[in-house]
């Protein structure tokens, strides 16, 4: 695959919604507004790379930080919304189009707000540059209908849905294949560890940090910039 690079952080937005903050990728993939006639590869052909939002050591730490731990199977994928690759989510060009996985929740590992979280969740992720280019970001490869295991994520902000959510990093998604766990981006040093694990010793782990968190003995890791509010926590 071609390698895509630009250094700095990605920012995701919708044009007249404000910027999104996504824990994957900073790598600009062409200008111009997203032609809704456009096909889109079923398949990437690109790779890009970024600075990610947060680094995990360990997953107690993406525990505490997600807002929401779930083990589930995707049943759904189909192109999403626009999003913006410029930090000015009022800036001309760098349109991109997100793709919309859709989870059946089976469990519930971690929620800290108890919230009620209904039987199916979104997950948005990068997927077609404006010209209907796909790309991977940060070696997370794109969700596919029938992938079933654990998912780590944040709230995605810029969007009224409150069940519309991201990975809550590079690291947050753990696949179970074969019995076995398969890390969303192999190349990081948490990744190692998760593969080390079974199913059950990550679930244990997962679980064990929520009551931690819960207990106020275990907080959530420091991004490594800002990360836009929420609607709901924003003011907007």
């Amino acid at each position: 695959m071609e390698k895509l690079r630009r250094p700095g952080l990605r920012r995701l937005g919708l044009t007249a919604a404000g910027a999104v903050a996504v824990a994957a990728l900073v790598a600009a993939v062409g200008v111009g507004r997203a032609d809704p006639g456009v096909r889109y590869d079923a398949h990437p052909e690109a790779l890009a790379f970024g600075k990610e939002m947060y680094d995990f050591q360990t997953v107690e730490q993406m525990t505490a930080t997600s807002q929401l731990v779930i083990f589930g199977t995707v049943t759904s994928v189909q192109p999403g919304r626009l999003a913006s690759t410029d930090e000015d989510p009022a800036a001309v060009g760098g349109d991109i189009r997100l793709r919309t996985v859709t989870i059946s929740r089976s469990d519930i590992l971690h929620n800290p707000k108890n919230l009620i979280i209904p039987a199916s969740i979104t997950l948005e992720e990068e997927g077609w540059d404006e010209e209907g280019r796909g790309y991977v970001s940060n070696n997370v490869a794109w969700s596919e209908v029938g992938d079933t295991g654990y998912f780590f994520l944040r709230r995605a902000a810029g969007v009224s849905d409150p069940y519309t959510y991201q990975l809550a990093s590079s690291d947050g998604r753990a696949l179970v294949v074969d019995g076995a766990l398969r890390p969303s981006n192999v190349e990081t040093e948490l990744a190692t560890s998760i593969t080390t694990m079974v199913p059950s010793s990550l679930n244990n782990t997962v679980v064990a940090a929520s009551g931690q968190v819960a207990a106020g003995t275990l907080t959530e890791s420091i991004p490594t910039a800002d990360l836009p509010l929420p609607p709901e926590e924003s003011g907007e």
